[in-house]
C-alpha cells in the first residue's frame, strides 16, 4: 500500500519491518467516518501508526479509541478520576522500574485480549525511553515450513501470574502507579494459539511473548522453555523490528494481534508520563 492509496491522510512508512506516521489529521478535532476508514486500513496494513504533534485531552483520546471498537478496563492500574478506560503509565526521575520493559503483547493473558493498545505521550525524558516494535506475522512468515508443522495447533498456557499475581514482579516494583490487585485475575489462565490468525486480514501471527506464557500445553515449564525461548529470539530480531522516539504530543496505537512492543528503561533521573487506552479483542484463533 503506497502514499497514493489514501486520499484523506499521508502515510509514510516508518521502515521496511512495520509501522508508519499519518499525516494530516487533528485527532482533537475528530475524526470522520471517511478518514477513519483510511487509518484503519493503514493500520492494518503497517500494525503500529504513529501520530505526532497532537493536543488531545483523555476524553478525546478515548473518543479516537471506541471508533476502533468497545474499549477494555484495565484490571490492575487505576485509571485516570472520570476516565475509566484511560490508565496513567508514569517513571519518576527516582524510579528504577519502568511499565512494559520486556517484549510482549498488551493483556494476552485475558480470555479475550485486547485487540489495540494506544499510547499518548505527555512528558518524556530529553533522551531514552523509545519503544520497540516487532512484526509478529514477519517472523512467522520466516519460519521454515517444518517449524510451522510443528507449531500448527500447538497452545500455550497465558497467565499474568509472573507479572501481576500474589508473587508477581509488579507487586514487588517501586513504580509510582497506583495498583489495584486482583488475584483472580492476576492467577487466571487460558489457552491460547501459538499461531493465530488475524480476524480482519486472515494472515497468521506467532503469538507467544514470555512474560505472559506459562508453558505449552500438555508440556512441563521446563519442556517448553526451548521452544520458548528460541520463537522470543526469532520473532524480536532485528529484521522484524522498529524503534519509535517519542516526543510530546506523540500518539502509537499498536495491533496487539500482530504486534509485540518493548518500552526501552534508559532514562534514569529524568521523568517520562504517557496515557494509556486498550480496545477490547477476540477469543484468538
Amino acid at each position: 500500500m503506497n502514499e497514493q492509496s489514501y486520499g484523506r491522510i499521508k502515510v509514510v512508512p516508518s521502515s521496511g519491518a512495520l509501522g508508519a506516521s499519518v499525516e494530516g489529521v487533528n485527532l482533537a478535532a475528530g475524526v470522520d467516518d471517511a478518514t477513519f476508514e483510511e487509518i484503519h486500513r493503514a493500520w492494518l496494513d503497517h500494525h503500529v501508526l504513529f501520530f505526532r504533534d497532537q493536543r488531545i485531552s483523555p476524553a478525546q483520546m478515548t473518543a479516537f479509541a471506541e471508533q476502533f471498537g468497545e474499549l477494555d478496563t484495565y484490571p490492575f492500574i487505576e485509571p485516570l478520576p472520570g476516565h475509566p478506560h484511560v490508565i496513567p503509565i508514569i517513571k519518576e526521575e527516582d524510579t528504577k522500574f519502568n511499565f512494559g520493559g520486556g517484549w510482549h503483547s498488551d493483556m494476552s493473558y485475558q480470555e479475550k485480549p485486547c485487540k489495540a493498545t494506544l499510547l499518548y505521550a505527555i512528558q518524556i525524558p530529553p533522551r531514552g525511553g523509545d519503544t520497540l516494535f516487532a512484526n509478529m506475522t514477519a517472523a512467522y512468515d520466516a519460519l521454515s515450513s517444518g517449524m510451522k508443522q510443528i507449531l500448527d495447533g500447538l497452545k500455550a498456557v497465558f497467565t499474568a501470574s509472573k507479572v501481576h499475581g500474589a508473587s508477581g514482579v509488579y507487586r514487588k516494583a517501586d513504580h509510582p502507579m497506583k495498583m489495584q490487585q486482583d488475584d483472580s485475575k492476576g492467577e487466571a489462565r487460558f489457552l491460547h494459539p501459538v499461531v493465530r490468525t488475524h480476524p480482519e486480514t486472515g494472515r497468521k501471527a506467532l503469538y507467544l511473548d514470555l512474560p505472559h506464557v506459562e508453558r505449552f500445553e500438555g508440556m512441563r515449564v521446563h519442556e517448553s522453555q526451548p521452544l520458548m525461548n528460541f520463537l522470543y529470539q526469532h520473532a524480536t530480531a532485528p529484521p522484524f523490528t522498529m524503534r519509535f522516539q517519542w516526543t510530546v504530543g506523540s500518539l502509537a496505537i499498536w495491533d496487539n494481534r500482530a504486534v509485540q512492543h518493548y518500552a526501552l528503561n534508559d532514562y534514569a533521573g529524568f521523568r517520562r508520563e504517557m496515557n494509556r487506552i486498550t480496545v477490547q479483542g477476540d477469543v484468538p484463533y
